[in-house]
């Protein structure tokens, strides 16, 4: 069955605990870039993402901030990195993100309070997706 219209996120291997969790493929606006660790398997190379996001209301909760619901911590883990542009000089705070199939890789790019940042990767793989609470 498919996650989105999205080809590049149909191609996401287990898209579907996204998909489950929020009811649909969400826009990760004013998600948070927890942790980030490269590795380097044989001759395949490999970047995983923490990301801590949720979706928000329009109400306003008592210290003044967006409600929150289906809060979440997504490991994301991109595979035969081919080329990657990522510059932080403190957790980025994502303002869009975007997936994009072109030929056999996967083009993931998003802009976040540290800028603009790009990776090219044959394979993109949700590892888990874990509840957090609100």
């Amino acid at each position: 069955m498919s996650a989105t219209g999205n080809i590049a996120i149909n191609r996401i291997v287990n898209s579907d605990f996204v998909v489950q969790h929020f009811g649909y493929w969400p826009t990760f606006h004013d998600a948070t870039l927890e942790r980030m660790n490269f590795g380097i398997r044989s001759f395949e190379s490999t970047i995983t993402f923490l990301i801590e996001t949720a979706e928000f209301t329009n109400e306003l909760d008592e210290q003044e901030q967006y409600k929150q619901f289906k809060p979440c911590i997504i490991e994301l883990e991109f595979q035969n990195v081919k080329d990657t542009f990522l510059t932080f000089d403190h957790v980025p705070v994502l303002f869009a993100v975007d997936f994009e199939e072109i030929g056999d890789a996967i083009y993931y790019s998003f802009s976040s309070s540290a800028g603009s940042h790009t990776i090219v990767a044959e394979q993109v793989t949700v590892l888990s997706l874990t509840p957090t609470k609100q």
